[in-house]
């Protein structure tokens, strides 16, 4: 089931995703602000282990230049980017 997440989780984890790079910033800001917040336990902690990587490699994933090796990573990183997709399809319409 959804769980809200704890304020000190999320306030950490907006911490975390501000890289100041502004093409993973456009990426990971939506998707921390509108998705996590009602997504599940396993989702919320996959995106915690995402983080993790450095920088370049989350530049990389996401903005789809290398596809990650590690399964847990690539789940998470396909939900961004469809997420970012959905978006982008809404603006447009």
């Amino acid at each position: 089931g959804n769980v809200m997440i704890d304020d000190n989780r999320f306030d950490k984890i907006r911490w975390n995703s501000r890289r100041g790079m502004k093409e993973l910033d456009l990426m990971l800001e939506p998707f921390v602000e509108s998705y996590l917040p009602t997504a599940s336990e396993e989702i919320v902690n996959d995106y915690e282990y995402l983080l993790e990587c450095s920088d370049l490699e989350l530049v990389r994933f996401v903005l789809r230049r290398q596809v990650p090796t590690d399964e847990r990573i690539l789940k998470i990183v396909n939900i961004i980017i469809s997420y970012h997709d959905e978006l982008l399809s809404k603006e447009n319409n």
